[in-house]
C-alpha cells in the first residue's frame, strides 16, 4: 500500500496516508476546522477537527464526549456503543508534548449516508440503509493551547442491503485496520503551532 504524507492546514500539520484516500474539499466544501479523506473505494474516511477545548468534559471523559457528539450528527444515538477506551502513552506518540492527553476510543454506530438518512426520515416505508460502522477516535487533549484535536476513521462493518455504499464498500478487517489507524496517529506531526493562536 502506497503511502504520501499529506499536509493538513497549509502544512501546519503534516500525516501520512494511503494514496488512495482523497481530499474530499476537492469536490465538497468543508469547514475550516476540518480535514477530510475518503478512500472511495472501500467506503472510508478519516476526518481531523481541531475543536475548541470541551470544558464542560474531563480529561478523561472526553474522548467519550466527541465520540457522542459525532453519534448526534450521524443521527445515531440509539444505535452508537463505545467498546473501549484506552490512554496512549507520550511513549508511543513522542512527538506530542508531555501535557497532552491521548486517547483511543474504539465504538460502532449504526449510520446511513446523508442523502439516504433523509430519505429514511421523510418515509417510514423506506428500506434501511444504516451501514454498521467501525469508528476508531483518537483525541489529543492539549490543555496549553485550549484544544481539542479529534482524529476519525471510519470503516464499514456491515453494509445494509438498500445501501449505495453496497455497490462499492467491502466489509472490513477490524484488526488490521486498527494496526493501520496506529501508525496513521503515530505519524500525525504539528509542523506549525501557531495553528491554534497561541
Amino acid at each position: 500500500m502506497e503511502v504520501i504524507e499529506q499536509e493538513l492546514y497549509g502544512g501546519a500539520i503534516t500525516m501520512n496516508l494511503p494514496r488512495k484516500f482523497g481530499n474530499i474539499s476537492h469536490v465538497r466544501e468543508v469547514p475550516d476546522h476540518q480535514e477530510v479523506f475518503v478512500n472511495v473505494d472501500e467506503d472510508q474516511s478519516v476526518i481531523v477537527e481541531i475543536l475548541e477545548l470541551a470544558a464542560e468534559a474531563s480529561d478523561d471523559s472526553c474522548a467519550a464526549f466527541h465520540y457522542q457528539q459525532l453519534a448526534e450528527d450521524n443521527d445515531a444515538e440509539e444505535s452508537s456503543t463505545i467498546q473501549n477506551v484506552s490512554i496512549l502513552s507520550n511513549a508511543e506518540l513522542p512527538s506530542w508534548p508531555t501535557e497532552a492527553k491521548i486517547y483511543l476510543l474504539l465504538g460502532q454506530q449504526r449510520v446511513a449516508k446523508f442523502n439516504e438518512r433523509q430519505r429514511q426520515l421523510e418515509s417510514a416505508s423506506a428500506e434501511d440503509t444504516r451501514n454498521l460502522v467501525q469508528i476508531m477516535m483518537v483525541v489529543v487533549r492539549l490543555p496549553r493551547q485550549e484544544t481539542d484535536i479529534v482524529i476519525s476513521y471510519n470503516v464499514p462493518l456491515q453494509i445494509a442491503a438498500a445501501s449505495s455504499s453496497r455497490e462499492v464498500a467491502h466489509e472490513g478487517d477490524i484488526q488490521e485496520a486498527e494496526v493501520w489507524f496506529r501508525n496513521l496517529i503515530g505519524s500525525f506531526k504539528v509542523r506549525d503551532w501557531g495553528l491554534f493562536g497561541n
